[in-house]
């Protein structure tokens, strides 16, 4: 925004996408990013179809954590720090052969701050909770679009993109309908209660029988047929987009203009 490549707007739906990305991530609960960043070479550059349960990508929640870091520091200081203080601060002190610790990293954002962060930066980088939006959200004066739309079925399959004719699992997401009816990856779904599905009609055919409590669903594993029973969960669609409150103050609004326009 600052150099003009990006509007306001490209900005927020740029953030907007990495939180999505973040949340959508069942990983996220359980690899803390401290430890994904540690793991990178065995698992972030080296992923298979079931890293998105087990990790996350330490460049998409760093880039959020730094999002929630510069809004602590700005309401830790009324608006006179940010992020940037402690970046310009860390080049003028370590910026020699040696570099910086975690340790001297995160006493440096403190001390910018005001404030101890040791225990925010605890919970953000070393532990799975979920990261805690509603501050970010406060100062600047956004939320999170309001969902719309009817709930959607949710199964927690992807299917592969280069099996013309044919739906090939390629992904599942932990905790998910299809994911507890025992779906495996490389499954390729026929049909539905006794009706042959396309490409084209997944997932959407599953739309048929939205009031049932399940369907029956025939897969081929290893050309051997078998018949999976995947519940029919309907789920209003989570929404990550940030957008300007409609009641945003003079206040909130003049602290997203320092930050966008600084």
């Amino acid at each position: 925004v600052r150099a003009r490549l990006s509007d306001e707007r490209q900005f927020l739906q740029a953030m907007s996408q990495a939180i999505g990305q973040l949340q959508s991530t069942p990983g996220r609960l359980v690899t803390p990013v401290e430890q994904a960043s540690f793991d990178a070479w065995i698992g972030l550059y080296r992923t298979t179809e079931n890293s998105p349960n087990t990790t996350i990508s330490y460049y998409t929640k760093g880039q959020v954590i730094g999002l929630l870091l510069d809004a602590k520091i700005r309401r830790l200081t009324s608006g006179r720090r940010s992020l940037d203080d402690v970046m310009r601060v860390a080049y003028e002190r370590y910026s020699g052969p040696r570099g910086y610790t975690p340790q001297e990293f995160r006493a440096l954002a403190s001390e910018i701050a005001g404030a101890d962060l040791s225990d925010w930066f605890r919970r953000v980088l070393e532990t799975t909770e979920e990261l805690d939006y509603s501050e970010m959200l406060d100062w600047f004066g956004l939320r999170f679009r309001p969902p719309q739309g009817r709930p959607q079925i949710v199964t927690g399959i992807s299917v592969a993109a280069n099996t013309p004719g044919r739906i090939v699992v390629s992904g599942l997401r932990r905790s998910t309908p299809a994911y507890e009816a025992g779906f495996n990856v490389d499954d390729e779904i026929l049909a539905v209660n006794g009706f042959r599905v396309r490409p084209e009609q997944w997932p959407s055919f599953l739309e048929n029988f939205r009031a049932g409590p399940s369907v029956d669903v025939l897969i081929a594993r290893r050309d051997q047929l078998m018949t999976l029973k995947l519940p029919i969960v309907t789920r209003q669609p989570e929404s990550w987009t940030l957008e300007v409150r409609p009641d945003a103050t003079a206040e909130q609004k003049a602290h997203l203009a320092a930050w966008l326009n600084p």
